[in-house]
């Protein structure tokens, strides 16, 4: 008996191993499932709604992302970047030549008149990101200017007067993209995206599958007091190894004597263990939401496909070609997941750009926006092509913004930027907040044009969480703390 125990055991042990390692991670759904999710109120918001959240990791340059067109203030702006850069007789400038800035990358605030241009990418990536500029112009995207962590609205002499004022660690990588998953500036283990489901996802017909789904891997903005995301990579899933899964033939020779025991051993009660019972039904959630999820993405009617053309060699790509493919088999009427509620979250690295900001290869400033350009320009024909286009909003998140100045080859840590939101439901071709003076060291910059925000991550995902169907005060101040701070909760992007 103490033989059979101890095989059990170190069987448990291994499969616990598995479930760990690699996409078979992907395979936990939420674990913290209680009862204040059951209480939570629908809301009033009718219909299927989802938000997508794409994380630039490394502090995206947005000054080189969106930066005015106009012949004064584009003369400010190559004035704080160094000027114009010009491999020969420029390198450590970050400027983009106004000449570069051609039609297809031109766009207008529609509010304001204002004239602004995308980045144009350069000889190697000549598209830039023209896609992106183009759903602009059909008023389905919206820049949101000067954006950024804070506690309350914040002027320079406060921050030079008074340190507690500032939002903790205000430079660091790690701590600022937790501050832009809480959105709160107090330590916290649930993020805004989490808590967002939390008191939304009593929509969802399956209340198995989360309602938050990450292609890139553990993240803190969509833990929520009831919800825990479901991971899964842009391959799709991974089952066990050499064991017989119900949506797949698959399982080697002895594959379904495997599973067998498995399952018996699964179902087996009698050891007394807590831990051990828990183990038990938590790895049998896990394969039940396999079979689920995996069944329908590869369904012999092709129902779990998209045909839109997404570009290769591009990861964030992958991830939205998933992210549309999981879109479109959680809005069937007759299919098992039924959600009316999610929120994904998809992430590109390289942002960190020190170094070879202005490089023309791969690496380079102009070639990552590119790829994001092309991706997000994909995933907004996909969304057309299931009809769901209205009912998508996409948003970019990055850590801060980068100086204005060059370090002699590239930028360095700054504080607000510019973020973008897309979807059917935007009110686009504008700018939200206030685009800011580039002068260096300026009212409301320091000296290396480090700019002070003049609006809060708390207002953006504020502004996100109401369109999702989060509408009372109460809720939205549990969820944004420092929201009161701030003279408006709703900036108006999003129609209801």
């Amino acid at each position: 008996m103490k033989q059979n125990e101890l095989k059990r055991r170190r069987f448990l042990q291994q499969l616990g191993l598995t479930l760990c390692a690699g996409g078979a991670s992907a395979l936990l759904p939420q674990l913290r499932l209680v009862n204040s999710a059951l209480a939570a109120d629908k809301g009033t918001v009718n219909g299927y709604r989802a938000l997508v959240c794409v994380y630039l990791s490394g502090g995206n340059d947005s000054w080189n992302m969106l930066l005015p067109y106009d012949t004064a203030r584009h003369a400010v702006y190559a004035a704080a970047r160094g000027g114009v850069y010009n491999a020969n007789t420029n390198a450590g400038g970050l400027g983009i030549d106004r000449a570069a800035l051609t039609a297809q990358f031109q766009i207008t605030d529609s509010a304001t008149g204002a004239q602004y241009a995308v980045n144009p990418g350069n000889a190697t990536y000549p598209t830039g990101m023209a896609d992106l500029a183009t759903i602009y112009r059909a008023n389905k995207l919206a820049f949101i200017a000067n954006v950024g962590t804070l506690i309350r609205p914040i002027t320079k002499t406060e921050y030079n007067s008074t340190p507690a004022l500032r939002p903790p660690q205000l430079y660091s990588h790690n701590d600022q993209e937790n501050l832009w998953h809480l959105a709160r500036t107090t330590a916290s283990s649930t993020g805004w995206g989490g808590l967002v489901a939390d008191r939304t996802r009593l929509n969802n017909v399956n209340q198995a599958l989360s309602p938050c789904i990450s292609l890139a891997g553990s993240n803190r903005f969509e833990v929520g007091d009831s919800t825990f995301p479901y991971q899964m990579s842009s391959s799709g899933l991974t089952g066990l190894s050499n064991i017989y899964n119900s949506a797949s033939s698959t399982g080697g020779t002895y594959g379904s004597q495997r599973a067998g025991a498995l399952d018996l051993l699964l179902a087996d009660t009698s050891n007394p263990s807590l831990l051990t019972q828990e183990y038990a039904r938590t790895f049998k959630r896990g394969r039940d939401l396999y079979d689920l999820v995996n069944s329908a993405l590869t369904a012999t009617d092709g129902s779990g496909n998209v045909t839109t053309t997404f570009p290769t060699g591009n990861s964030l790509a992958d991830q939205l070609k998933m992210v549309a493919r999981m879109i479109k088999i959680s809005r069937e009427s007759g299919g098992q997941i039924r959600h009316q509620r999610q929120i994904y979250y998809v992430r590109m690295g390289g942002f960190d750009l020190h170094d070879g900001l202005m490089a023309t290869n791969q690496n380079g400033h102009g070639a990552l926006l590119n790829r994001v350009s092309q991706a997000l320009g994909a995933f907004w024909t996909a969304l057309g092509e299931i009809g769901a286009q209205n009912e998508v909003t996409t948003f970019t998140m990055s850590e801060f913004a980068r100086t204005l100045s060059s370090n002699g080859n590239g930028s360095d840590h700054a504080w607000g930027g510019v973020q973008l939101v897309m979807g059917g439901a935007v009110n686009g071709g504008r700018l939200y907040g206030t685009f800011p003076d580039q002068t260096l060291n300026n009212a409301i910059s320091f000296s290396r044009g480090q700019t002070i925000p003049s609006t809060s991550v708390d207002q953006m995902a504020a502004t996100l969480a109401r369109w999702m169907g989060v509408t009372g005060s109460n809720d939205l101040a549990a969820i944004f703390p420092n929201l009161i701070n701030f003279p408006v909760a709703d900036l108006g992007f999003l129609t209801a």
